[in-house]
């Protein structure tokens, strides 16, 4: 049975709608990924061939896009939420009860409380020989932030720190020293034939004073300094104050 040229001109008008939307849909499989310093919530505050700060913030209900680590990294957690991840090619897992997708939060200004008690810094160096894609979503009620410090060398096991204390995290990138500072009162700052990136995880006001001086304003404020130099930090609040000095071994 043929169709008249009118009805046949009724039918394509009713497709070809159908048929541009279909064409305007990404296929499976092709989302985005990029380098961890083009991340959009990644925030790349300093790059230098040898060493890359981060401030990553995720507010609630928003993901990042798939993204790729090549280098090793040492995170200092700033504020905590619930998140989940997702592998290249994999499914999202954890989240717990919360994972189901919330919306976004309205434009109201976004809570970014430090942890009653900071949490303790970690790092991941395995990247450096297997580089790892994926990407996280914030499924909980408040912004996650945390302080990247990508080491783009192959360390050093030789490197020495001199001075302070037992460390909290040591490896052949990375010496983190926490230091707890009274209201009014200093501390040295262990020195080190490299790069020191000082972060700051409580809320307060402090300075760092010594070869140069830099202040350190608040949770998530940090200040990169010449470790092979004397350094001391002060609190100039009213209360307590726990900053990470971070030796990055390598980087120059």
């Amino acid at each position: 049975m043929s169709l008249s040229a009118s009805r046949v001109r009724v039918l394509v008008l009713f497709l070809l709608p159908l048929a541009v939307s279909a064409s305007a849909q990404p296929a499976a499989g092709t989302e985005t990924r990029v380098p961890v310093h083009e991340e959009p919530r990644h925030h790349l505050m300093l790059d230098t061939p040898t060493l890359r700060i981060l401030d990553i913030q995720i507010p609630p209900g928003d993901q990042t896009l798939f993204h790729t680590h090549d280098t090793a990294i040492l995170y200092v957690p700033i504020a905590r939420s619930q998140t989940r991840g997702q592998d290249w090619g994999g499914a999202w897992s954890g989240g717990g009860a919360a994972a189901a997708p919330v919306a976004p939060a309205a434009a109201a200004p976004l809570p970014a409380p430090g942890p009653a008690r900071p949490q303790r810094v970690n790092s991941v160096t395995t990247y450096v020989d297997t580089p790892y894609t994926h990407r996280v979503h914030n499924v909980g009620s408040s912004l996650f932030r945390l302080i990247g410090i990508a080491n783009r060398t192959a360390g050093d096991v030789s490197a020495p720190v001199t001075g302070g204390a037992a460390p909290e995290l040591e490896n052949r990138y990375y010496r983190a020293d926490r230091l707890v500072v009274a209201p009014g009162m200093s501390m040295p700052i262990a020195t080190h034939a490299g790069p020191i990136v000082l972060v700051m995880q409580t809320p307060g006001t402090a300075a760092i004073d010594g070869a140069s001086w830099h202040p350190l304003n608040g949770s998530g404020d940090f200040a990169r300094i010449d470790g092979t130099s004397a350094h001391r930090l002060h609190n100039r609040g009213a209360a307590e104050i726990e900053v990470v000095a971070v030796a990055v071994k390598g980087a120059r």
